[in-house]
């Protein structure tokens, strides 16, 4: 830095930890609500798009892509939810969500299409799999989240 110049003091910022109690438990509420809302949408349309790609097939072979998808965003999902939240049954809402997508893609319709037939194998083990995923997802959370126990206590006599 040349000789002479001086750099303007820095303006005040104004960081929300400067907030009123009431505005930054507002803001808190607010964020909560606005990451579950997100984890459940996110939830409703990963399960749409995964049962869209159930019935993919290339080369006459069924390519297990909504398979793949579910096993590796419904943890997430999961683990997004209680992170956002701060609770462990908020991660129920996008799986709900996504079950009750595939529940409604697994019936006919009013024409009588099926999205999920029964010769399906990938649609069939999507609808076994995805639940499982979130059931996971949501345990290693649960996991993570508690505390160490004491070092007395883990010490054997």
């Amino acid at each position: 830095m040349p000789d002479g110049v001086v750099w303007p003091a820095a303006e005040p910022s104004r960081s929300w930890l400067n907030l009123s109690p009431q505005t930054r438990a507002s803001l808190e509420i607010a964020l909560t609500i606005a990451g579950l809302l997100v984890a459940t949408l996110l939830g409703a349309a990963l399960a749409i798009i995964e049962a869209l790609y159930s019935p993919l097939r290339i080369g006459g072979w069924r390519v297990p892509v909504s398979l793949v998808m579910a096993l590796a965003t419904n943890p997430l999902l999961g683990w997004f939810a209680y992170t956002t939240t701060r609770r462990r049954l908020a991660a129920l809402l996008p799986a709900a969500a996504w079950c009750v997508v595939w529940v409604l893609a697994a019936g006919r319709t009013s024409e009588g299409d099926l999205i999920i037939t029964e010769d399906n194998w990938v649609g069939l083990l999507t609808l076994f799999a995805g639940p499982l995923a979130f059931a996971i997802g949501i345990y290693i959370s649960t996991l993570r989240s508690r505390p160490a126990p004491p070092a007395s206590a883990s010490a054997g006599t």
